[in-house]
């Protein structure tokens, strides 16, 4: 694992807590006790930044940092596990039963919502998800395997992906299908300016 420098987990911090709206660094500590995405979101930037240490006060810190995610974890129904790569950005839009695979690789501003699944698949054409910037991943979705979903993508409730998906699309059904080119469009209504 790459060692991950302070100023930029502060940034991925910075830019987990604006996806939430325009917020003043006074009322940030409100949003670390009482909202569920940042909650998670924090001690996850956090906790990968002490994983990929290596020190005597480092490892104190990690296992300070692990006790709270794994209580946030169980409290919020948020599997998210440290050392995963994600882009800034991220947000919960709603919370409870979602897993997120160690391996896979989340770019920028993705909303994820209740009850998604990104996990891998195991033998020959096994692998994880990876998956663009400003991608919507809506109530039930299941992402599984090597698949490769593009930037701009929403994926619709209840869909399982099991394919590749295009840039700026919407994809849904089971197995997930391109109904719409109009991705780019319809996420922007998700991203925070």
């Amino acid at each position: 694992m790459d060692k991950m420098k302070w100023n930029e987990t502060k940034i991925l911090i910075k830019s987990d807590l604006n996806r939430l709206g325009n917020i003043n660094k006074w009322n940030s500590i409100k949003y670390l006790i009482n909202n569920a995405s940042f909650k998670i979101t924090f001690w996850f930037r956090i906790g990968s930044y002490l994983q990929s240490h290596k020190g005597f006060i480092y490892k104190i810190l990690y296992m300070f940092v692990l006790l709270i995610h794994k209580h946030n974890q169980y409290l919020t129904g948020i599997q998210l596990p440290f050392g995963t790569k994600i882009g800034k950005g991220l947000c919960f839009s709603h919370f409870s039963c979602i897993v997120i695979n160690r391996n896979c690789v989340i770019g920028s501003n993705c909303t994820i919502f209740q009850g998604v699944t990104i996990g891998s698949v195991r033998g020959p054409k096994g692998g994880t998800p990876i998956i663009g910037n400003n991608v919507v991943i809506c109530a039930g979705a299941k992402i599984i395997g090597k698949v490769n979903i593009g930037n701009n993508v929403i994926i619709g409730a209840g869909a399982v992906v099991v394919n590749d998906i295009s840039d700026n699309s919407v994809a849904v059904g089971i197995p997930a299908k391109t109904i719409s080119k109009n991705g780019k469009i319809n996420t922007e209504y998700y991203q925070i300016n």
